[in-house]
């Protein structure tokens, strides 16, 4: 069995995103984690809680601060749920994406296991 022109360009598509990922991917952890350094060192109210949980303790900081951080909870929160939705419906497109390529696999190790089993057959034939 020949690969049709469909999974043909789907396995060029995947190989081309697959050798551009591991760049991608690289650079979006370190733009991440340097984000995350940003925010600790110019703002760490937004990233650290012991930071947060001291300043309100020792009483300095603003109320208009903390009035905002609270109206600011039920977006972050929504925000991650969100995210983890979106992760959620990405996770199913790459399973299936998995679940086409094994089924090209599939189908082209049975023309190899039929091919080997008739070339058998005539070996077998020929030696009689």
């Amino acid at each position: 069995m020949k690969l049709t022109e469909d999974e043909r360009q789907f396995l060029l598509k995947r190989k081309r995103l697959t050798s551009t990922w591991t760049y991608v991917g690289i650079i979006l952890i370190f733009s991440v984690f340097g984000f995350g350094l940003w925010l600790y060192l110019q703002n760490p109210l937004l990233i650290n809680p012991f930071e947060a949980a001291s300043r309100i303790e020792a009483g300095t900081m603003k109320d208009s601060t903390l009035n905002l951080m609270a109206v600011i909870m039920p977006v972050i929160f929504f925000t991650c749920l969100l995210l983890l939705i979106i992760i959620i419906l990405f996770t199913f497109s790459a399973f299936s994406n998995e679940k086409r390529y094994l089924k090209i696999i599939e189908s082209l190790l049975q023309e190899g296991q039929e091919r080997h089993l008739l070339e058998r057959g005539y070996k077998d034939e020929e030696s009689r």
